[in-house]
């Protein structure tokens, strides 16, 4: 159980130590961020570039794509390479990954920001998977398998590459463990739990999944590549369009925190030398070590959804 105080730190969390002025020089470092035209996606391209990031800013809609890259040019005096990525399609996610290989011998670092929230049950992916599930676990977990071998290839024993996978606070309220895997597709148990323990179970996956593959990494002796896996804290963005009017006025009064301070997390994960060291860590606001969901470290559950997920993204191998 989680207790009142990790809760309440989460929610009211102390004034942030590290700040956007603390990003090294990135010139000549790589960079893709998912879901990078919008939010805390479209900041932390923004923040990238100022520093001298080569930034691929993926999305699914290349107009919103586009805007936003053009809108970034104004504010920062650079220009974002856009990447077309549709998180809840498999086989557009494996073409994204193979466009971006083919444009670039470099990967650095990998931000998986996007994601969907509480959307209307009836929407799945087109392969059939719940929507939530689908963009924030498997859409991604597909295209770090596909980018891997770039991002090790990239590293070397002095420099290394990041993943950084957004993860929830949500996570601490997903009642529905071990995880019935009928309720990752549309089944009448699906629907049961519904739309809001739905989005707590992809964070909660999202978790498990980060522990799993920073193991893997740290036990790859041919490569350097640390995953770092964090909840950006309840931030004020596109992604409660979902939510209902009244529950978006009492969270902007009460809860949520702006787009300036959600960054700080997966930004320190992406650059900061110390973060170098924090394979396998989970952050939380503002960029300080935490701790999840005890649940999510259960190794034997991790391996089991690693497995499943393979077994999925598998058919996307050539």
């Amino acid at each position: 159980m989680v207790s009142i105080g990790t809760i309440l730190t989460q929610v009211f969390p102390p004034s942030p130590k590290w700040s956007v002025n603390k990003i090294p020089d990135l010139t000549g470092k790589v960079a893709i961020v998912t879901g990078g035209n919008v939010g805390l996606g479209k900041e932390t391209c923004k923040q990238l570039l100022l520093k001298g990031c080569t930034v691929w800013l993926a999305a699914r809609s290349k107009s919103k794509g586009e805007e936003a890259i053009a809108e970034l040019k104004k504010e920062t005096g650079k220009e974002a390479l856009f990447l077309s990525l549709d998180l809840s399609d498999l086989k557009a996610v494996k073409e994204s990954a193979e466009k971006f290989k083919s444009q670039s011998t470099a990967l650095h670092i990998l931000i998986c920001n996007a994601g969907v929230m509480i959307p209307p049950i009836d929407q799945l992916t087109v392969q059939g998977y719940d929507l939530q599930f689908g963009v924030n676990v498997l859409g991604h977990f597909l295209f770090i398998h596909k980018l891997l071998p770039l991002l090790k290839s990239t590293s070397d024993p002095v420099n290394e590459t990041r993943i950084v996978w957004v993860s929830s606070s949500v996570q601490y309220y997903f009642s529905h463990h071990p995880i019935n895997y009928d309720n990752l597709t549309d089944t009448p148990s699906r629907r049961k739990v519904g739309t809001s323990q739905l989005y707590a179970q992809s964070k909660f996956i999202t978790t498990m999944l980060g522990y799993h593959l920073a193991k893997l990494l740290a036990q790859d002796q041919t490569s350097n590549v640390v995953c770092i896996h964090l909840d950006p804290g309840n931030i004020q963005t596109d992604l409660q369009r979902h939510v209902s009017t009244i529950e978006k006025a009492i969270m902007n009064l009460i809860v949520l925190k702006p787009i300036s301070l959600g960054v700080l997390s997966q930004l320190f994960a992406a650059t900061d030398p110390e973060a170098a060291q924090y394979n396998g860590k989970y952050l939380r606001p503002w960029a300080r070590l935490g701790e999840p969901n005890p649940a999510t470290k259960n190794e034997a559950e991790q391996q089991k959804m690693w497995d499943y997920c393979m077994t999925v993204v598998k058919e996307y191998d050539d």
